[in-house]
């Protein structure tokens, strides 16, 4: 697995760095293809302490997760459970038949342990239909702001691609394009 660090405001020594090779580099072990697997890893200060975040990216999987903690090291170790958590709620997904075998082709399964795994309700629980209205991204913007959402789908005026205009953490905004 290669890994890419990208600080904010702190700067990374070497046992920082130790340290989030050998706990993100457990998660290899879960890819066919260890080297083609990458994880980059983000800290960053934040006003709760140290925030940490792990991206791992294969060819076709992606698992992501954060933590804010006042210990570099123990957010480490949060972001290492969710990681996990999310993991054993692919192998259920995957298990159960509700996705398609396209993510299983590049992980190796047998790694999460079938006992570990919760039983989470995976329900659709509600459908929505949706006529998609040309706009720009600042009525978009208006729109989900009006509506209360965290984020809102809209068909792009100028280029006629489906949109996902969001907040973010940082109470910036950010906008998905959808090519098919």
């Amino acid at each position: 697995m290669k890994f890419e660090y990208v600080c904010k405001e702190v700067k990374l020594s070497e046992s920082m760095k130790k340290t989030c090779e050998n706990k993100f580099g457990n998660f290899e072990r879960y890819f066919k293809s260890a080297d083609d697997s990458k994880c980059v890893v983000t800290i960053s200060l934040v006003s709760g302490g140290k925030s940490v975040e792990a991206t791992i990216t294969s060819s076709d999987f992606m698992l992501r997760a954060r933590a804010i903690d006042e210990d570099f090291y123990s957010a480490v170790d949060l972001v290492c459970e969710k990681l996990d958590k999310q993991m054993r709620k692919t192998k259920t997904r995957l298990s159960k038949g509700n996705k398609k075998n396209s993510l299983s082709k590049d992980l190796l399964l047998e790694h999460v342990l079938e006992s570990d795994i919760d039983d989470d309700k995976l329900d659709i629980v509600k459908k929505k239909a949706l006529n998609l209205a040309p706009m720009d991204a600042e009525e978009a913007l208006t729109r989900m702001d009006a509506l209360g959402h965290s984020f809102f789908i809209y068909l792009d005026s100028s280029t006629g691609l489906v949109n996902v205009i969001y907040e973010r953490e940082d109470h910036g905004y950010g906008v998905i394009e959808v090519h098919s």
